[in-house]
């Protein structure tokens, strides 16, 4: 039985260390570093038509749906990471609802954890309207970076593939 266990441990440890790296589903995902100028330069976009979103989400249309923000919560050790919430209620000016992702770094949150998000952590927002996603200002500065086949799938996804045909 220990033979077998070690057996087991030596083939699977490439594995098992490839998704420490990487990630469980991960490995697709595009980053860019903390003040990067067009990471900025969607954030400021976000904030700027905040309204727009805050309008479509209090008053939804039967053709609007998927409405959820980006938020930024700081991490451990410093620095900070970019969250998806959705089942979103509005409360003062931020909102409440529900992460969309798994963290990588916020110890104590998880997929589905209820947040409390102020309006100056927000760093992005997105709905669909009639099946095509407006919003998503951080989607589309990441989308160049994606390989070819997760930006093929968030483009379908998002309606924004019968757009740029």
């Amino acid at each position: 039985m220990i033979l077998l266990r070690i057996f087991l441990l030596v083939l699977f440890s490439p594995l098992l260390l490839l998704v420490k790296i990487l990630g469980p589903g991960r490995h697709d995902m595009a980053c860019l570093r903390e003040g990067h100028p067009e990471m900025k330069e969607a954030f400021a976009q976000a904030h700027a038509t905040l309204s727009e979103f805050r309008d479509a989400l209090a008053s939804p249309k039967p053709d609007l749906g998927h409405f959820t923000i980006k938020a930024k919560f700081p991490a451990p050790g410093g620095g900070s990471e970019h969250c998806w919430i959705t089942e979103l209620e509005p409360r003062g000016s931020g909102f409440v609802g529900k992460l969309d992702n798994h963290p990588k770094d916020l110890h104590g949150l998880k997929l589905g954890s209820l947040v409390d998000v102020s309006e100056e952590m927000i760093s992005d927002w997105g709905y669909s309207q009639a099946g095509v996603h407006r919003g998503h200002f951080t989607t589309r500065v990441l989308l160049p970076r994606m390989s070819k086949s997760m930006r093929k799938k968030v483009e379908a996804t998002f309606g924004w593939a019968k757009l740029n045909s």
